[in-house]
């Protein structure tokens, strides 16, 4: 079923004094906690602290490197494009009250956010928590641990990985998504959008955040399934029956949300998908992994990187379709192999530095 209403959008913009008050105490002395040291939670790190906002990462691991070294792909207007960047990233083990923190951005796994929130909010009782990462089972668990006007809800755009040698392969997107829910405090979503801006991202407001995640948690189950079910991207990218199977296992991913009560027609994302003759989107996916900047570093880093995540997408997808007695022959196909796809074949790196 789709999420609760969602307020106008309009309203981000009407702002009372207080709210211009509270928009102006986060921006000269807040304080950001990101939860994590991994891909999304490094890469935004370093971009915020990079524009003068007091960064602190949290960390469940000991021994991480005090300093790690980042291989850019910069798409943000203004900044350099291809470069490596050294970020010493301000970690400790734990927090407490003491410390002040305004804003506490959850950059885990979607299936780790709660535990997370339920983790360090004893340590921040005051801030506001940023989702900023997927979401497929709705709002409930989260909305029992906090508050909304406590919750900002966002989907990071960057990705990336290590190679062999511990190089974080980033690729830097010039947008971020953020979204609203009823409930949700106008002020703390302008002042945390205007964090974002001052260092240097663009705005994708969507007028039903949770609505446009699950679009795109079902795009990601197709398209990364028929990765997994190839045995990669590379492989998938080599396989007609790939080029067959991956727009219309997709197709069927997106009935799934459909099934949910989504108006599918209402995202172009989804719009794209549905519209597009099958032969045409294997072209382009093929396309896009072999020839653009941002496919091959695709291919290299997060894929490679995270393959048990990877796995939970497609079966997010898949055990909800079931339960709601969707059909999905071309999805359902694809389960075996990707079942016996190992979890560990991802990039060793040098100590732990993009674990959590």
């Amino acid at each position: 079923m789709p999420v609760g209403s969602t307020p106008n959008i309009a309203a981000v913009t009407s702002f009372t004094a207080d709210i211009r008050d509270f928009r102006g105490h986060l921006d000269t002395i807040m304080k950001v906690l990101i939860v994590g040291r991994g891909v999304v939670g490094t890469i935004y790190g370093w971009a915020l602290s990079k524009a003068g906002i007091d960064v602190t990462h949290v960390v469940r691991k000991e021994g991480l490197p005090a300093t790690d070294t980042l291989d850019l792909l910069d798409l943000r207007p203004g900044y350099p494009k291809n470069t490596q960047a050294s970020y010493a990233a301000k970690t400790v083990g734990q927090i407490s009250p003491s410390d002040g923190f305004d804003l506490v951005i959850v950059a885990t796994k979607h299936y780790q956010a709660a535990q997370a929130i339920r983790q360090y909010l004893p340590g921040a009782p005051g801030a506001t928590f940023l989702l900023f990462t997927a979401n497929w089972d709705g709002t409930e668990e989260i909305d029992r641990l906090l508050p909304r006007s406590s919750i900002l809800w966002g989907y990071a755009a960057a990705s990336g990985g290590p190679d062999a040698q511990g190089i974080l392969i980033a690729t830097v997107n010039p947008t971020v998504r953020f979204g609203m829910l009823e409930g949700s405090d106008p002020g703390k979503f302008k002042a945390v959008s205007e964090l974002f801006q001052r260092a240097g991202f663009s705005l994708d407001i969507k007028s039903n955040i949770i609505e446009w995640l699950w679009v795109h948690h079902a795009i990601n189950a197709g398209t990364i399934a028929i990765g997994l079910w190839a045995g990669g991207i590379a492989e998938a990218t080599r396989s007609l029956q790939a080029f067959r199977l991956g727009p219309l296992a997709t197709r069927e991913a997106l009935d799934v949300v459909a099934a949910r009560g989504v108006d599918l027609q209402q995202y172009p994302d989804a719009r794209s998908v549905l519209n597009m003759p099958a032969w045409l989107a294997g072209f382009l996916f093929i396309y896009f992994i072999r020839f653009t900047e941002k496919g091959r570093r695709l291919l290299g880093s997060h894929f490679a990187y995270s393959p048990e995540e990877m796995k939970r997408y497609y079966f997010d997808v898949l055990n909800t379709g079931k339960n709601l007695g969707v059909p999905m022959p071309n999805l359902s196909a694809l389960r075996e192999k990707i079942e016996c796809y190992p979890t560990n074949r991802s990039t060793k790196i040098a100590g732990t530095a993009r674990r959590s």
